[in-house]
């Protein structure tokens, strides 16, 4: 499976049954920053947990691009982490529906999305989109699908960043799950990505919206995010916090002193619950 579409990476020959890494080709091909990124976290996923990890990313009109044999993995891993963690009662079929709809094309949005697998199975997902504030409306639908909360959600953050926050632009983070067995160390390889492009779009502020059952809420707290607002109903709440700090945090784990980044993540949660 290659690593970047429509690459000349992807038509490499096998040697010896050996392909090489595209990290290995940065002198033989002129990259995109977003190639440079990805390789460098592939080399890195490589050394920690073996060379049959590998991500993939994509970014504007890339994600339309996306083979079918791809989306069908995806909504398998869909299925088997929201059933699995929020009791939910996906089937391959739905979960793909969903996914379709969710990265249909939207003018009032920029989808970027990371994909982690191990050989050809999808084992890791994140995406979200890049708005402009001034597309917020009643209707809109940048943090969930669910219509629960849905305006009260758009309203808050709108109000936020109008009058607040004086931003026009802002990254929401939609979805991110691993399988269970990954979880624990995979997670940052996925949402790294998303957040480092939405920098190129000068998005400063993140936006998530998750549950207080969720692993979502530490996680959150861990790199920075605060609660903008709980709603009261089904644990849902909506935090918001600086896309350059949550950066730091998530490349020091991967790329840096994982020891102190590891503190940092413990001491914003620690701090949150007055510990």
């Amino acid at each position: 499976m290659p690593y970047y579409r429509n690459n000349a990476v992807e038509n490499l020959p096998d040697v010896g049954g050996y392909r090489p890494r595209v990290n290995h080709l940065y002198t033989a091909f002129e990259q995109s920053e977003d190639e440079l990124r990805v390789a460098k976290l592939n080399k890195t996923l490589a050394e920690q947990a073996g060379l049959e990890f590998h991500m993939e990313f994509y970014s504007g009109v890339q994600v339309h691009t996306i083979d079918e044999e791809v989306l069908t993995s995806l909504a398998e891993c869909y299925r088997d982490v929201f059933n699995e963690s929020w009791g939910e009662n996906w089937t391959i079929h739905s979960a793909l529906a969903e996914i379709k709809s969710c990265l249909a094309p939207d003018p009032d949005r920029t989808p970027i999305l990371s994909l982690l697998f191990k050989h050809e199975q999808v084992i890791g997902f994140c995406w979200g989109f890049v708005v402009d504030s001034d597309s917020l409306a009643g209707e809109s639908s940048p943090f969930s699908s669910s219509t629960l909360k849905r305006h009260e959600s758009i309203d808050i953050a709108k109000y936020w960043l109008e009058s607040v926050g004086k931003k026009n632009k802002f990254v929401t983070m939609r979805e991110l799950g691993v399988l269970k067995e990954h979880r624990k160390d995979k997670a940052p390889f996925l949402s790294l990505p998303l957040f480092e492009k939405a920098k190129d779009f000068d998005c400063s502020v993140i936006f998530v919206r998750t549950k207080l059952s969720s692993n979502a809420f530490k996680w959150g707290l861990g790199i920075g995010l605060v609660p903008l607002q709980f709603f009261m109903v089904d644990g849902l709440l909506l935090m918001q916090g600086s896309l350059k700090y949550a950066v730091s945090v998530l490349s020091g784990l991967l790329e840096g002193n994982k020891r102190k980044s590891q503190h940092m993540i413990l001491s914003n949660i620690n701090r949150y619950f007055c510990r």
